[in-house]
């Protein structure tokens, strides 16, 4: 039997303006999702939160990087 155990972890984001549009969500998940053990990612811009799901070890710093890429400083979480 194989056994995966999945995480998610939410954070605020100060810089994901609460009116991003489409196109910026799809470029946030693009650079979450390469990450590895990145499984899912959810972006909700109304509540400056990106919701992060893994499937094993992800390090925070690894999370903030990408969102920085994406455009999106000031994370917390």
């Amino acid at each position: 039997m194989i056994t995966v155990a999945y995480s998610l972890v939410t954070y605020q984001v100060a810089g994901l303006a609460p009116d991003a549009c489409d196109h910026c969500v799809s470029g946030i998940k693009a650079e979450l999702i390469r990450l590895p053990g990145v499984v899912g990612v959810d972006v909700t811009p109304s509540a400056a939160k990106v919701s992060v799901l893994t499937d094993g070890p992800v390090e925070a710093e690894a999370i903030r990087a990408a969102l920085e890429a994406a455009g999106c400083p000031g994370v917390e979480g």
